[in-house]
């Protein structure tokens, strides 16, 4: 299990958790907060990282988060 945060193009602060799972992914979970206020929890899976370095693999689950996000609001 790994920890990344950020913050997405809308503004809102997340803290997440990834790990590696089943067929060549990693499943994510993020805490969004605006102004240090709970705003919501998201769920997602990247597919096709067993070839990503460590950082390429940071980047691919942020970039999950960030669309997955920024889409819904």
């Amino acid at each position: 299990m790994a920890d990344v945060a950020g913050m997405t193009s809308n503004g809102f602060n997340y803290t997440a958790e990834y790990l590696l799972a089943v067929h060549d992914s990693v499943c994510w979970a993020a805490t969004f907060r605006l102004n240090g206020i709970y705003r919501g929890m998201r769920h997602g899976r990247v597919f096709a990282v067993s070839s990503l370095s460590t950082t390429e693999l940071e980047l691919a689950v942020q970039d999950d988060i960030e669309d997955t996000w920024v889409n819904e609001h």
